[in-house]
């Protein structure tokens, strides 16, 4: 009798997880919004923009935020911005001029590799860019 009865509850608990699927998968979900994210950007991402660049493009971001007195930024902007258009369709660079200064590169799972004070030259960008990037360009798979 018992045998008969747990049979019963475990065919119950089946029948329902199966209707229950079956509902779930008739609600629509909602769209996530497409937007349009050059590879250059001269202002800041929204968190939906940044989520939309890490998750649904497996882009890498870098984040350049730089104050309007900064000497040395004009060097480094340069090269990233030579980085990012090489590397075009694989990486967003995020550059922003205002009072906060932050240097991130943000790659795959979130990982946030901190930029501000380390010496940074190409090959040291194409590097880091490498270790972090879902989708990798060629010069990544030498």
């Amino acid at each position: 009798m018992k045998e008969r009865l747990m049979s019963l509850f475990i065919g119950a608990v089946m029948v329902l997880a199966v209707l229950g699927w079956a509902m779930m998968s008739m609600v629509p979900q909602g769209d996530a919004p497409e937007f349009e994210i050059p590879t250059i950007m001269t202002e800041a991402l929204t968190t939906e923009e940044v989520v939309y660049v890490l998750q649904k493009t497996g882009r890498v971001l870098i984040e350049y935020f730089y104050t309007p007195n900064c000497t040395e930024c004009a060097d480094e902007l340069e090269m990233l911005e030579m980085f990012a258009t090489q590397f075009d369709g694989f990486v967003v660079l995020e550059e922003v001029e205002g009072n906060l200064t932050r240097f991130d590169m943000i790659g795959m799972g979130g990982n946030i590799v901190n930029l501000e004070n380390e010496e940074i030259d190409f090959d040291r960008l194409v590097e880091i860019f490498c270790d972090n990037a879902i989708a990798m360009p060629p010069e990544c798979l030498l």
